[in-house]
């Protein structure tokens, strides 16, 4: 095989996961925006026209309190809902930073002409438990945030005597999380079959 197709073979991997960081870093950044828009209340660019409405945290779909304002902004929540919904977010994106980073381990060990290591069977194994944990862990997040919003909101009816709506997205599993943790299982099982045949031929060698 020349130097040149090993080259190009090394060259792919190495730009998947320069792809990856990027992707990663955005996701974080986005994360870290939604975050400060939530606790904060104030806009990107802020204005006599421009809030921050409560269907900035993930859970509502829909809050209006007419009675207190011409418009209903997030800051209307208390600090403790806003950070326990927002905590969803996070962890959304925790979830898919530890998705892209094992993505980005084998495309780098690949690149280094090792898919088989064994550091990345059991990177692979980790990503799997990890991504279920924290499935679960973002499920309760939401059922609780519901509960704790659905309760605020009927104390404060009951304190203003006035009305209003509130809409509440009904809380799911992560799906694309669910697949991805499989895909992360069965890829470590083939992994570390890969690599079971790569050591036995070079035992046989």
């Amino acid at each position: 095989m020349s130097s040149d197709h090993r080259g190009s073979r090394r060259t792919g991997p190495a730009f998947a996961a320069a792809v990856v960081n990027v992707v990663a870093g955005a996701a974080v950044a986005l994360c870290a925006l939604q975050v400060f828009l939530v606790l904060s209340g104030i806009p990107l660019i802020p204005s006599d026209d421009a809030w921050v409405p409560p269907t900035a945290v993930p859970q509502v779909l829909q809050l209006d309190l007419p009675a207190d304002a011409p418009r209903t902004e997030v800051t209307v929540l208390p600090l403790w809902i806003r950070l326990l919904g927002i905590s969803s977010t996070v962890l959304m994106t925790a979830m898919l930073v530890i998705a892209l980073r094992a993505v980005h381990h084998v495309a780098r060990r690949s690149a280094q002409g090792r898919p088989f290591a064994d550091d990345v069977v059991r990177r692979l194994r980790r990503v799997t438990v990890w991504l279920l944990v924290l499935v679960g862990l973002r499920l309760l997040v939401d059922v609780g945030t519901g509960a704790a919003l659905q309760g605020w909101f009927t104390d404060h009816l009951d304190a203003t005597g006035a009305g209003g709506g509130l809409g509440l997205d009904v809380p799911s599993l992560s799906v694309p999380m669910i697949v991805a943790a499989a895909v992360a299982a069965t890829l470590a099982h083939a992994f570390a079959r890969g690599r079971d045949l790569v050591d036995a031929t070079d035992g046989l060698v």
